[in-house]
């Protein structure tokens, strides 16, 4: 049996975690699998392949999946991925504009590589007092952001992974908050749950077996990965640019574990009622079934 893998383009915490299964270095036990990219949000290409059957598993951004699963979608999750921490997620300003405080963004422009951010507009509302109402959003790619914050064209960008260790680095910019320091003090995780792993619900029922060889696959790629950061930092920039200490840097703060623990099964139901709330999902469902275990 041979699977597709996707995962979203020009992410390098991905890009590392993939690399030696989709270099062949890894070989998953009973399968062969070959991983591609697509676009990242605010395409919704990586979900739409593989609800098409293009792709057999992929990783997908947890709203949009918890979204097109409430809606019907024949897909299951099979364990998070992704998971931001105190660093790696956050809100960035110039240093010397008008914008001083997070309460300061009532009424401003705020760019990101998706649009309209539902963990920002929740984290603002309900930590800072900001009528999320006010605030308007537009979409940039993600290596354009810091850029077009620099350019007066908005007044805050959100950046994320390699993009927020830029931000750290440039001296016109300043980061008024992270995403997951606040997350903490407002309902006690230390973690947020950014993206998961999720299979064709139908093959899955087929060969249950994938979940636990998948996973495997998976965590020992992102084990060869973690003593050859180097190696993999040199590809990712003949592929897409961008620079060396901030990509090694980005690599420090995700969690990566590819589990699905009581604790992540908490976050997931915390993540829902936000999402709920900013409507950005449809309802809600039990966690067993939406995840597979």
């Amino acid at each position: 049996m041979h699977l597709t893998f996707a995962h979203y383009r020009n992410r390098f915490c991905m890009f590392r975690t993939y690399y030696a299964l989709a270099r062949g270095m890894v070989k998953p036990d009973g399968f062969t699998i070959s991983v591609i990219e697509l676009p990242d949000p605010p395409s919704h290409e990586q979900e739409e392949a593989l609800i098409r059957g293009d792709v057999q598993v992929a990783n997908l951004y947890l709203p949009n999946f918890l979204r097109r699963k409430l809606e019907g979608a024949p897909i299951m999750g099979i364990s998070t991925e992704w998971k931001s921490t105190m660093k790696g997620n956050g809100i960035f300003v110039l240093k010397d504009g008008p914008i001083k405080t997070p309460r300061d963004l009532t009424g401003r422009l705020i760019a990101t590589h998706q649009g309209a951010h539902a963990i920002h507009r929740y984290l603002l509302k309900h930590h800072f007092g900001v009528d999320e109402k006010t605030l308007r959003w537009e979409s940039h790619p993600q290596e354009e952001l810091l850029d077009v914050l620099k350019g007066g064209r908005v007044d805050a960008v959100v950046l994320l992974d390699q993009f927020f260790f830029r931000g750290e680095k440039d001296p016109a910019a300043r980061c008024l908050y992270t995403d997951g320091e606040i997350w903490k003090a407002l309902r006690g995780f230390s973690e947020i749950i950014k993206h998961m792993v999720a299979v064709r619900e139908p093959l899955l029922k087929e060969h249950p077996e994938l979940r636990e060889k998948l996973l495997k696959a998976f965590r020992t790629s992102f084990a060869y990965s973690e003593g050859h950061l180097d190696e993999i930092a040199a590809e990712f920039i003949k592929c897409y640019g961008g620079d060396r200490e901030a990509l090694l840097a980005s690599a420090r703060y995700p969690r990566i574990e590819f589990t699905f623990t009581d604790t992540e099964r908490k976050l997931a139901e915390a993540e829902m009622d936000m999402l709920l709330e900013v409507g950005e999902i449809p309802g809600k469902a039990p966690i067993s079934s939406l995840f597979a275990t």
